[in-house]
């Protein structure tokens, strides 16, 4: 039947949904009834980020490529408090959201600075992501060091979209099937694909919409430190070295340890028996008795018969 051709093709399209962008153009190609119009929909999709155009959503793009870029900045400050009040009006006012929170501020110092933490994640327009950095470090604090991730997902994009355009074509067609068909059990089985066709696509949907929010708002990740008033700030490279060096220390001393903890713990059942069997031995030999009697509790018949011959001489001297 017709259902059950349309309903392979379905599956396989299913199953190529999680490959990459040259399995999803083979998918174009094993639909049923699949025109040049899928293949339109290819060379659309890549056409709408050619160099020099913006992305197939309209986002921002480097040189036809849609980039997604992930900071951080970390700023040192005396007074935490007021570098929240300084962080959130320099996130609005560089056209920047924050998203995320997590603020500690501590009490008042003899020098008067206000000690603490805080982090903030921001979402900001790429164009602004500099402006944003260098306004916090020129309002805020002292920025003392600096993260920047920039991807590329120009393909991932270009993947998405075709697999989108082939999912509503086997949706569309099915659903031509289902006003055309008359059995029960041909309406069942359309429907179900239909269902599942349509989950997978809010599914590709879903990842589109975060990918191109990436891409159209770059993230910042603001980090605030308490720095006394008067403090140098310590060198990123150097602070990073002398830590390295330290955790490098500390995980040799540690690793000794745990190697010494390590062999008594298998030794530990060996060591337990033999004090054991050792404990055994001892108790009974100091309760046997001792067979070996001393030389003057020991009386031979010679020393006996010598010992009368004496006394029967000795006899006669005393009567006299």
């Amino acid at each position: 039947m017709i259902v059950v051709g349309l309903g392979v093709s379905a599956c396989s399209a299913s199953d190529d949904s999680d490959s990459a962008s040259t399995d999803s153009a083979d998918m174009v190609a094993v639909e049923p009834d699949v025109g040049a119009g899928d293949g339109d929909t290819a060379s659309e999709a890549a056409d709408a980020i050619a160099p020099g155009t913006p992305t197939s959503a309209g986002l921002p793009a480097l040189d036809g490529r849609a980039l997604a870029t992930t900071a951080g900045v970390r700023v040192t400050a005396p007074d935490i408090r007021r570098a929240v009040d300084d962080t959130l009006a320099t996130v609005a006012r560089n056209n920047a959201t924050v998203f995320n929170a997590d603020v500690n501020i501590g009490n008042e110092r003899d020098d008067g600075s206000i000690d603490g933490s805080g982090w903030f994640v921001v979402k900001v327009p790429p164009v602004d992501l500099d402006a944003l950095i260098a306004d916090l470090g020129a309002t805020v604090g002292t920025v003392s060091g600096r993260t920047q991730e920039t991807s590329d997902v120009t393909d991932q994009l270009v993947d998405l979209e075709i697999r989108i355009g082939v999912e509503r074509d086997v949706i569309d067609r099915f659903r031509l099937l289902l006003d055309e068909a008359t059995a029960f059990q041909d309406i069942v089985d359309i429907e179900r694909v239909i269902a599942e066709r349509t989950i997978a696509l809010e599914q590709l949907l879903a990842s589109q919409r975060n990918l191109e929010n990436r891409v159209e708002l770059s993230t910042l990740t603001i980090d605030l430190q308490y720095a006394p008033p008067g403090t140098d700030v310590v060198d990123e490279a150097t602070d990073d070295t002398i830590g390295d060096a330290w955790r490098a220390g500390w995980d040799a001393f540690a690793g000794m340890f745990f190697a010494l903890g390590f062999a008594l713990a298998v030794a530990a059942p060996f060591l337990a028996t033999a004090a054991v069997v050792g404990a055994i031995v001892w108790m009974i030999v100091r309760r046997r008795p001792d067979r070996h009697p001393t030389a003057e509790s020991v009386s031979t018949p010679e020393s006996a018969t010598v010992s009368e011959a004496d006394e029967a001489l000795a006899a006669p001297t005393r009567e006299a």
